[in-house]
């Protein structure tokens, strides 16, 4: 699960991944709410499993992935 105490200093991160992806900043946002929502909520394979929808619907790039998956790891809340 995500630490939601570091919630805006992941979105912070994340936004900088998306938007260089090529996605506007319109739908960005509520990308990325559903993201870190499933990943402290659920968990984070649940995130990635909705990045991996994503990837396949053509909303962002698969190159974005790692990027991504990297930086919700880092904000992880280890239990």
């Amino acid at each position: 699960m995500l630490n939601e105490g570091k919630r805006t200093e992941l979105l912070y991160f994340l936004r900088e991944i998306v938007l260089e992806s090529g996605v506007s900043d319109k739908l960005a946002e509520p990308f990325m709410a559903s993201l870190v929502a499933k990943g402290a909520r659920e968990s984070v394979e649940t995130a990635m499993e909705f990045l991996d929808s994503k990837i396949e619907e053509g909303f962002i790039s698969s190159e974005t992935r790692g990027p991504i998956e990297k930086k919700m790891r880092r904000f992880t809340k280890m239990r």
